[in-house]
């Protein structure tokens, strides 16, 4: 059945008190009429099996499924590319990330306006009914590099993909993080076209970030988020 998801508030007792946009995409896009049944689901884990009513903008709860289960925290903190943020979004949300903190780097050429957080979310939220995942990732406003890494401190878990760089590949030290723990958070850092500067490199490093690699080709921004983020995803399905 179709996903949508909905704010806690649209709930009330046995029925879903549905917005504009959800009743386009269910009556106009999804064809669906009263009677027809659709899931509907929180972003947080919870679900429920709705039917449409001859009142518009209605539905009925029919019944409480089974909650999904709470993913592995996986943070991406990506430097935003030129292009493509979209597709970073939609496709890590693919993969299983938790959060996303978009970055503004020293090589950093886009300065997104406000309304950019507002589509990321979105395109969040609907990849995350797209592809049944009933977690719908946390997509936090972006922030200057020197600023995002002020008083952190970190030990294990946390990656900062370097290229040209003689530093321990992502993979190994994925499966030697996860080989006890399948469920350890793991966050990312990955950076802009350009690459890291000297400077961010070695700031990253003195806050406890482990400098890893994703091999010996230069990937392009959005390409190195997603690889990443598969490799990790892979290792923990396998482990689990």
């Amino acid at each position: 059945m179709q996903r949508i998801t909905i704010n806690p508030a649209q709930r009330v007792a046995d029925t879903l008190q549905l917005n504009s946009e959800q009743v386009h995409y269910l009556q106009r896009v999804l064809r669906l009429r009263a009677g027809d049944r659709f899931i509907a689901q929180d972003g947080q884990g919870q679900r429920w099996q709705g039917q449409l009513t001859e009142t518009p903008g209605h539905a009925k709860i029919l019944s409480t499924l089974a909650p999904s289960l709470r993913p592995a925290t996986l943070e991406l903190v990506a430097a935003l590319p030129k292009t493509g943020f979209d597709d970073v979004v939609r496709q890590a949300t693919e993969l299983g990330v938790t959060d996303i903190q978009p970055l503004l780097s020293e090589r950093t050429l886009l300065k997104p306006s406000p309304k950019k957080l507002e589509r990321w979310q979105r395109i969040a939220q609907e990849a995350s009914e797209q592809c049944e995942r009933g977690y719908v990732p946390q997509i936090s406003p972006p922030l200057n590099f020197t600023e995002w890494i002020q008083d952190r401190s970190v030990t294990s878990g946390n990656y900062f993909c370097v290229a040209r760089v003689n530093a321990p590949g992502l993979l190994p030290c994925v499966q030697t993080l996860l080989s006890d723990s399948p469920q350890q958070s793991i966050q990312l850092v990955i950076g802009p076209e350009g690459g890291w500067t000297p400077e961010e490199i070695t700031v990253a490093i003195a806050h406890g970030y482990q400098e890893t690699s994703l091999g010996l080709g230069i990937l392009r921004a959005t390409t190195a988020s997603l690889t990443a983020l598969a490799i990790i995803s892979s290792v923990r399905e396998q482990l689990m």
